[in-house]
Parts: structure tokens; C-alpha cells; sequence
């Protein structure tokens, strides 16, 4: 059978990853370039996608898309603009995605070590099996099969349900019980209605 790992060690690995990841490549920096004599001049630079004017040193004004622009790798100037500008901080967006981006996948890794650990832990052995009881506050006959995995299937005079059963907590259909040992079998008290209780005794393994 194939190692699986456990949501919690996913969970782990995933923390690890996270913190291991270098730190943006391209940080913003000011760049000058300057139109002289009116004439079109461009500045290479590894802009990161994102350019602002930090301060204008010209006397002609620099409009973006007439006499000033840029693309990835490079800005322009024309008609006698001349700025200091700003290049990048495309990376503290980045950054800000990326955090986000591992807080969502986080919650979901938790989400699902939660479940896990809800869902799989152990069932104790005097839970598992095939109980029978009566509600009397239903008046009704009641068949449990409980897994060891926590699975429940169960009839209720005409009634069929599924369900759950973790720790002490079992979901049977749409109510919850508390159940406690008793005897060769159990009582369920309705975490909803203490008063409603049903107790089960046991009638074979059920698997």
C-alpha cells in the first residue's frame, strides 16, 4: 500500500514551502530619464510592469501616453519631459497575492486536518457493532450499525438515516446525541432535548 501522508503533514509541507520562498526578485528603485532637446530618448530598465512619475524635473509637463511611457523593459520620454521615476513595486503585489494566496490554501489544508482528525480518529470498540433501542419519545423501534471508521446507518421504524459518530458525538440523521457506555450497549442523551434519551443495547458486530 502507497504512503499516504496526512493532512497535517501536508499541512506542514505546505508551511515549509511557504517559508522557504526567495524573496521577490524585482524591488522598485527611482529611475531619471529625460527628454534633451525635445528629442525622444529611451531608458532601458526592468520596469516590473509598473511605472509613476516620483518627481517631474522639467519644465515642460509629462503627460503618460504623450510625451512619456513605458513597457516591460524600457521607458520613453519625448517633447522635452524629464522625471525621476519610479520602477516596480509590482512586487509587493505580488507579494500581497502570494500571501493571500497561501492564507486561502492554509485554511483549506486546516479544514481538511480538522475533518481528519474528527473523521478518522478511532472508534471505541464498545461504540462499534449492530445496537437496537426504543424512542420512547418517537415510539419508535431503532437500529444503529456502527463502523469502526464512525459510519452510521441506522432504521427508525419506517425511517432510514445515515450519520456520524465522533468521540462521543454521534450524528444520527438530523439530531445529535451525546452517548455514554452503559452496560452491553450505550444511552444516547439529544444534546438538543436532555430529556429525549434512547438506550441502545448491543445486538452483534455489525461488520
Amino acid at each position: 500500500m502507497p504512503y499516504l501522508l496526512s493532512p497535517r503533514r501536508v499541512l506542514a509541507a505546505f508551511l515549509a514551502c511557504v517559508l522557504a520562498l526567495p524573496p521577490a526578485a524585482f524591488a522598485s528603485g527611482i529611475v531619471h530619464c529625460e527628454s534633451r532637446h525635445h528629442m525622444y530618448q529611451r531608458c532601458d530598465v526592468d520596469t516590473g510592469g509598473r511605472v509613476s512619475i516620483e518627481r517631474q524635473t522639467s519644465y515642460t509637463a509629462c503627460r503618460q501616453g504623450e510625451n512619456w511611457g513605458y513597457d516591460h523593459r524600457s521607458i520613453w520620454v519625448d517633447r522635452g519631459c524629464g522625471a525621476d521615476f519610479r520602477v516596480g513595486g509590482g512586487s509587493d503585489r505580488n507579494k500581497a497575492v502570494a500571501i493571500g494566496a497561501a492564507v486561502a490554501g492554509l485554511a483549506v489544508l486546516a479544514a481538511l486536518a480538522s475533518r481528519s482528525d474528527n473523521h478518522t480518529a478511532d472508534t471505541a470498540s464498545w461504540a462499534v457493532g449492530n445496537f437496537r433501542g426504543y424512542d420512547e419519545q418517537e415510539r419508535t423501534s431503532v437500529e444503529l450499525n456502527i463502523l469502526p471508521g464512525g459510519s452510521v446507518t441506522g432504521q427508525a421504524g419506517q425511517h432510514s438515516f445515515t450519520g456520524h459518530l465522533s468521540g462521543n458525538d454521534l450524528q444520527a440523521g438530523r439530531t445529535r446525541f451525546r452517548i455514554e457506555p452503559s452496560g452491553n450497549g450505550f444511552i444516547a442523551t439529544d444534546t438538543g432535548n436532555p430529556g429525549h434519551r434512547v438506550v441502545f443495547v448491543r445486538a452483534g458486530s455489525g461488520y
